[in-house]
């Protein structure tokens, strides 16, 4: 085992900063030396963002789930697997209102309407929708329709 003193660690960082942070996989010049919060040893550098994205899932895991430090790692990879895996052809009444809003909030009018034709709107409903609102509630029915 080495002793880093805080006055190499600067250095240290610099000659072990990866291409890509390999936690995020993204290119960037702000990065930290990670270390374990229990045994004090180096983990590696990575970049700020997955470095605190790191801290809130360990801390989480940790005092709110009660789990022991050994089963994080599986426990990840069985929430990387679900990720990949469960999916289901069944739409969340949340998720139809999360849907709506990001309909309402990235799209401008015109994409609007270019969205609710590609989804089935009639140009007789699409006549009907003077604004945004009338839209959203049009792109609401359709998708409800289309998992129905």
């Amino acid at each position: 085992m080495t002793y880093l003193s805080q006055d190499k660690v600067k250095k240290y960082r610099e000659e072990n900063a990866p291409k890509r942070c390999p936690i995020l996989d993204i290119v960037t010049d702000d990065w930290v030396l990670d270390h374990d919060h229990d045994t004090g040893m180096v983990r590696g550098v990575i970049s700020r963002q997955a470095n605190s994205l790191l801290g809130k899932v360990e801390n989480f895991y940790f005092k709110m789930c009660k789990g022991e430090k050994y089963f994080l790692p599986l426990t990840l990879e069985a929430m990387a697997k679900y990720l990949y895996e469960a999916k289901t052809k069944v739409l969340h009444p949340v998720g139809l209102t999360q849907l709506t809003k990001r309909f309402i909030r990235t799209l401008t009018s015109a994409e609007q309407t270019a969205e609710l034709e590609r989804i089935g709107a009639s140009k007789k409903e699409l006549e009907k929708c003077s604004n945004e609102k009338d839209r959203a509630k049009l792109f609401r029915k359709l998708i409800k329709i289309k998992y129905e």
